[in-house]
């Protein structure tokens, strides 16, 4: 039985009430599920940590673990504060290289951005936030009790959740080790301090934890491998990577109302998907966090006007081309103007922009979808930003999106563009 409407729709038949070979699909490469790999920073306080993988079976996901025990905090009288995700404030920088490729670096506050960004729903946002530690306010002596944590995944190969198809990062084609470093701040600044606090109490110089871990995925049957099938020094393997961020760039806008021209440089060959930005407060360090939205922000490349969100539309526009609001729950900070002095905190929206040179469509469990971006030959991009106020200086961060893959082959890997 079919109708006229049956006739003209384009499709190939599939049946929706048996389970059949075209609507089902199987793992063929079973693999067992373990966390059990970490190794602990050799810097706690301040400095560079190296966390060395060597090459084994498959690599999900990254964890960068950091904590205070209730005793480091135990002394804690309100003269200073931790703003919620601390860890990712905590980080300088963190950088990854994968068998003998190049290394790539992403500062704390762009990984926090593409966490969030690759998120499907708000509650993951969320969540992805306040587990990148929870706000840390002590109005007097003795008031912390709990530990506190800061969970941070890197997601260069991965994102989170598990709405993508997940492949991992495939180690036993490798000959050389996987490197991940994180490069911590000293505690003085990213903790939030109330300076004219009667009696000032420094808060703890080193992390009582910090640890790297990551999820691995072994085959069952190592025979499977790929290797074993496949001349690797004559073939190449190529893993698609969600997006590949390049490492923020940062301009100073001035304190003014009227639009303010940027121009963007320094674009690497390559398709670019599209450009992540955020405004930040110059003058209120303490809540870096807190992303503010421009009210109104155009995308030109080549004379061409591509994304163009006036009166704050940017929020509705992504939106509508994605899963879920480009913002997330944060909470202010404010120090009190008079005695004493304390440190209290206001909900707020933190949000960002995202200007896209490709079609908006995601991968979801079941496929990798490649959209293919904008290739900016001549490396020159423009912006057009007008600041949501003009009695504040802001600072514009600027993340460039690309497609990307890692390519294994000959025991090594590099990132293609």
């Amino acid at each position: 039985m079919s109708s006229a409407h049956a006739l003209v729709h384009i499709g190939e038949p599939h049946d929706l009430y048996y389970t059949d070979e075209k609507n089902a699909m199987k793992q063929s490469i079973p693999v067992d599920y373990n966390t059990r790999y970490s190794q602990e920073f050799s810097n706690k306080a301040s400095g560079v940590s190296v966390f060395v993988i060597p090459p084994n079976q498959g690599i999900r996901h990254a964890l960068i673990v950091l904590g205070y025990s209730a005793s480091s905090l135990a002394t804690a009288n309100g003269s200073y504060a931790l703003e919620r995700g601390w860890g990712y404030n905590a980080i300088q920088q963190v950088s990854f290289r994968i068998g003998g490729s190049s290394q790539y670096f992403l500062t704390g506050a762009q990984l926090l951005a593409r966490n969030l960004r690759l998120c499907r729903t708000k509650e993951q946002r969320n969540s992805i936030l306040s587990l990148g530690g929870s706000e840390v306010i002590s109005t007097g002596a003795g008031s912390i009790t709990t530990d506190q944590f800061a969970y941070i995944p890197v997601s260069v190969w991965s994102a989170p959740g598990e709405d993508e198809l997940g492949v991992p990062l495939p180690t036993d084609l490798l000959s050389q080790q996987v490197q991940i470093t994180c490069q911590l701040l000293p505690a003085t600044q990213f903790w939030v301090n109330s300076p004219s606090f009667a009696s000032q109490v420094l808060p703890p110089t080193a992390f009582d934890t910090a640890y790297f871990q990551i999820e691995q995925l072994e085959m069952k049957d190592r025979g499977m491998a790929l290797a074993n099938r496949v001349d690797m020094n004559t073939h190449m393997y190529t893993m698609p990577l969600p997006t590949f961020d390049q490492q923020e760039v940062t301009f100073q806008l001035a304190t003014t109302a009227a639009s303010q021209p940027v121009v963007l440089t320094g674009f690497r060959a390559g398709e670019v998907k599209k450009i992540q930005i955020w405004l930040s407060k110059t003058a209120d360090p303490a809540n870096s966090l807190y992303w503010v939205l421009p009210k109104a922000v155009t995308l030109l490349y080549a004379g061409l006007t591509y994304a163009v969100y006036n009166n704050g539309s940017s929020a509705i526009w992504n939106l509508m081309d994605g899963t879920a609001p480009a913002a997330v729950d944060q909470s202010k900070l404010t120090i009190a103007g008079t005695s004493p002095y304390a440190i209290t905190s206001t909900p707020v929206l933190s949000q960002w922009v995202e200007l896209p040179f490709a079609q908006p469509t995601g991968s979801d469990y079941e496929a990798d979808v490649l959209v293919h971006g904008k290739e900016i030959t001549n490396g020159i991009v423009n912006l057009q930003v007008t600041a949501p106020d003009g009695s504040n200086a802001y600072t514009l961060h600027v993340v460039y999106v690309y497609n990307a893959s890692v390519g294994f082959s000959k025991g090594s890997a590099e990132l293609i563009f």
